[in-house]
């Protein structure tokens, strides 16, 4: 199955908000680099971005971003991102104050690392401190650019776990280069993930798309990770969706369609925000996997479609707390 470029799609989805048009909008704000709670994140597990912002408005993924949303709120340009301030006594500091049981850090919950070879070198640095504590990132990227191999050798000294998100969306180019980090970090011995951005589409192409991504990853041994799209009311990709999905009981305004990768075997780890602190992944291949019904720390996950079309929504809280972008001030 060929993979088609989806690109007359992906450049129609717009943010349809006039706010993001004004000429007022400030620059993205140079953030200090913390962790966890103590350094003012809203869970233990998140670290600041290395980027403060990420994409324009006219850009943002899939048209759809709780993020960019929430800066517009403030008055700033997310498509006008800064590199974040690294300071490794103060990081330090933050880490000391986390629960010695947090064994992994997110990086890549508002933005990407991946923007310049600047944020790759600062993210290799933030893994240095973290292996000295025996902690370990979570990196969750698009690979916008690749790092260069002693980049990708340190990452993988260090433990790291990549996370590259992947979407019947993207355009040839970026599922060629999407694909090409996870292949380049697993020959480094890095711990490389495909995380499918997942939906039921009506639309033919996007369905194959879907299918040769899903394909491609249990063809080449990935452990992989499932996150369903949540689609605005007023986002043009909801006429390329199929009718029968549901609102999410979060955010109320947003269409989606739960886990429906489940029936695949590779797709066994759920969305970060459903990890365990103790979560820590010694695999690289999903060959590997002794257990592959037990992952250690990777036992809770988000709901299905069917969970959804039979009304059994498990671990409620968890699902409210899922992507709380705006509970960070």
């Amino acid at each position: 199955m060929d993979y088609n470029d989806t690109g007359f799609i992906r450049n129609k989805l717009k943010l349809n908000d006039s706010r993001a048009k004004s000429k007022d909008l400030k620059p993205m704000p140079e953030l200090a680099i913390r962790c966890g709670k103590g350094g003012g994140l809203p869970f233990e597990h998140l670290m600041t971005d290395c980027y403060s912002g990420c994409l324009c408005y006219d850009n943002i993924c899939y048209g759809n971003c709780t993020a960019a949303l929430f800066w517009l709120d403030q008055g700033y340009d997310f498509g006008k991102r800064v590199i974040n301030k690294w300071d490794e006594e103060l990081f330090e500091k933050d880490l000391k104050s986390v629960a010695s049981e947090q064994k992994w850090f997110r990086q890549g919950w508002v933005s990407d690392c991946s923007f310049s070879q600047d944020g790759w070198v600062l993210v290799s640095k933030i893994s240095d401190v973290l292996a000295r504590y025996n902690r370990h990132l979570l990196i969750i990227t698009k690979g916008h650019s690749l790092p260069t191999d002693e980049i990708l050798r340190n990452l993988a000294k260090n433990k790291v776990e990549i996370r590259v998100s992947l979407s019947a969306l993207d355009s040839i180019d970026e599922i060629s280069r999407r694909f090409k980090l996870l292949e380049l970090y697993r020959q480094a011995g890095g711990i490389s993930i495909p995380y499918v951005m997942s939906c039921r589409y009506r639309n033919q192409e996007l369905r194959d798309n879907q299918d040769y991504i899903v394909k491609y990853i249990i063809d080449n041994d990935y452990i992989a990770g499932e996150h369903p799209l949540r689609v605005s009311r007023n986002n043009i990709l909801i006429s390329e969706l199929e009718d029968n999905g549901f609102y999410h009981p979060k955010y109320t305004d947003q269409y989606w369609f739960g886990r429906i990768l489940d029936v695949y075997p590779n797709f066994v780890l759920p969305a970060p925000t459903h990890l365990a602190s103790c979560y820590k992944m010694e695999y690289r291949t999903f060959s590997q996997i002794k257990n592959k019904k037990y992952i250690k720390g990777a036992t809770k996950n988000l709901p299905t479609y069917e969970d959804l079309l039979h009304n059994r929504i498990k671990n409620r809280k968890e699902l409210e707390r899922h992507a709380a972008y705006s509970d960070q001030r």
